[in-house]
């Protein structure tokens, strides 16, 4: 249990609501952007934006990652499957493994590195 005086230290509030995450990471027009929200002990928040027609290129993470879409939709390719992902939409990858994220039209993404 954390100790109510230490709370402030302990917890890091990182948007109220998706308009926080837009003004924080923009649209970059033509092509993707990437902001870091959090990086702590357990595990490090990035958000990614996307513009429409737009493609994150086969590439791997060094830690295992969770993807969540929180706005739009992205086709997310692991290997010679597409999992279509909307709004909600989450995808677990153990370290290493190769992926791309296609966005057809404007989307953001937020992966959680969980550190190991």
């Amino acid at each position: 249990m954390v100790d109510t005086n230490d709370t402030k230290d302990a917890s890091n509030l990182l948007s109220q609501e998706l308009g926080d995450l837009e003004q924080l990471n923009p649209i970059k027009p033509g092509g993707y952007s990437a902001k870091r929200l959090s990086a702590g002990s357990g595990a490090t928040l990035v958000q990614i934006a996307f513009d429409a027609d737009v493609e994150l290129a086969d590439h791997k993470a060094g830690t295992p990652i969770i993807v969540q879409v929180l706005d739009g939709e992205v086709d997310f390719s692991v290997g010679d499957e597409t999992h279509h992902l909307s709004y909600g939409g989450i995808i677990r990858l153990e370290a290493g493994v190769v992926h791309a994220v296609y966005a057809e039209k404007p989307a953001r993404i937020l992966i959680t590195f969980i550190n190991v």
